[in-house]
């Protein structure tokens, strides 16, 4: 019996136990249903084990070496070559990610541009609160879910947060205040207690409560009578009251919230209502965590953050980086790249059609471990092992804390992990280089 960490979603969690021989897992306890599937995917039958290029219109079986020779060709023969993924890779592939980006003179990119990463955006003038799960285990009364639900997103965070009796409270369930702000009645809502607050709010509102709470600079005696964006006054009061008195309070901010605007930046004006908040505390703090769903999708920015000084995409041009801020979507919209490398994701069933329509125009290389809907577009494919069970590396968990995760058994037929993989793509191309 081992105890491991799960890599099935970005709260890593690591209180798993696998009872294995080393050859094969025989049994997963404590694991919920994603954590449950990434351990079935090493058997699944839509696991991919054999490098495969499409020939005359359908996938086929291939050598590694054809398999890598082809793979360079496209990249070679490209222009304009565009890299995507990296959240379910470890920080050691992403590093190497980059590398290949800088060193074919690419565009690279992760999930997070279109989930967190947004919030970073605003982090250099603004500044943000953040906090570490271990404390919100130990002393967390308040946990706001705003635009989220972990319930199925990320099943363990609320019965660990929310139901967890930490070391410097001799209480747990009974003193935590839960409030979830949402259009939705998701399933985060079943988990409320009597003490609890559910707000309901109006679609598209949120910039309404927002705004109301600071131009009102957080009094409850100046909240309006008929209340804001379906919400009434008398709950409005209660949700000021738990946000100036909470010892240490957490707001999880879910995709609801990182949504574009055209008129208004949501997540500045949620950062700028925080810091008023924290001004007014009268006992802690209010802090947030970023609730990403890819096991390292945190770590991506925290590389390119190490390596280059800043956060999010990178350009690179005569293998230097270039400073200028593309995005994805402006990337697909207007058609600038030749091909594109994407690695542990699947862009084209995640991403609008009007942008994975012009994503499949291109020649796509996957690398990846199991078939999706960029699987059946691929020009060609390239498996790789599965991180956390069938190769090793550093993950950062949705709290931006490094978590190391093991290996626990060998991949299939010698499959190289992501970081493997990378680095021979970089070989091979600058041994092409030097032919």
């Amino acid at each position: 019996m081992k105890r491991i960490t799960c890599s099935g979603c970005s709260l890593l969690c690591d209180d798993i136990i696998v009872r294995t021989d080393g050859l094969f897992i025989d049994e997963v306890i404590g694991a919920c249903l994603k954590g449950k599937e990434r351990f079935d995917q090493v058997t699944s039958p839509n696991r991919i084990t054999n490098p495969m290029i499409r020939k005359n219109g359908e996938l086929v079986k291939v050598t590694w070496d054809e398999a890598l020779d082809y793979t360079v060709n496209i990249i070679k023969k490209s222009l304009k070559p565009l890299l995507y993924g990296f959240s379910n890779i470890t920080c050691e592939a992403q590093y190497n990610g980059i590398e290949l980006a800088k060193e074919i003179d690419g565009f690279i990119d992760s999930n997070a541009s279109i989930c967190q990463g947004k919030v970073f955006e605003n982090l250099l003038d603004i500044g943000i609160n953040l906090t570490s799960l271990t404390e919100i285990l130990n002393k967390a009364d308040l946990l706001i879910l705003w635009g989220a639900n972990p319930a199925e997103t990320i099943p363990r965070l609320l019965n660990k947060a929310l139901f967890s009796r930490g070391k410097f409270r001799m209480t747990g369930r009974e003193i935590k205040t839960l409030i979830v702000i949402d259009p939705v009645k998701t399933a985060s809502f079943k988990v409320m207690g009597v003490r609890d607050l559910a707000l309901l709010i109006e679609p598209d509102k949120d910039i309404d409560l927002i705004r109301t709470l600071k131009d009102e600079c957080c009094a409850t005696n100046a909240i309006p009578e008929k209340g804001v964006a379906g919400i009434d006054q008398d709950d409005l009061k209660r949700l000021l009251l738990h946000l100036t008195g909470a010892e240490n309070g957490v707001i999880f901010i879910g995709q609801a919230l990182l949504q574009p605007h055209k008129n208004y930046n949501l997540i500045k004006e949620l950062l700028e209502l925080l810091q008023l908040i924290n001004e007014r505390q009268s006992k802690g703090r209010i802090s947030l965590i970023l609730l990403g769903g890819h096991f390292n999708m945190a770590g991506f920015d925290h590389v390119v953050l190490s390596n280059y000084g800043t956060y999010g995409n990178l350009q690179f041009e005569d293998k230097k980086l270039k400073n200028e801020k593309i995005t994805l979507v402006n990337k697909l919209k207007n058609e600038e790249f030749d091909c594109s490398l994407i690695i542990g994701t699947d862009p084209i069933s995640h991403l609008p059609y009007s942008l994975s329509s012009r994503l499949a125009k291109q020649p796509i290389i996957l690398i990846d471990n199991k078939k999706s809907a960029t699987y059946h577009l691929a020009q060609v494919v390239l498996p790789t092992a599965i991180t956390g069970i069938e190769s090793s590396g550093m993950a950062y968990r949705l709290d931006q804390v490094p978590i190391e995760l093991n290996k626990i058994v060998n991949p299939p037929s010698n499959i190289p992990s992501d970081e493997e993989l990378l680095l021979q793509l970089i070989t091979k191309l600058k041994s092409k280089d030097e032919e």
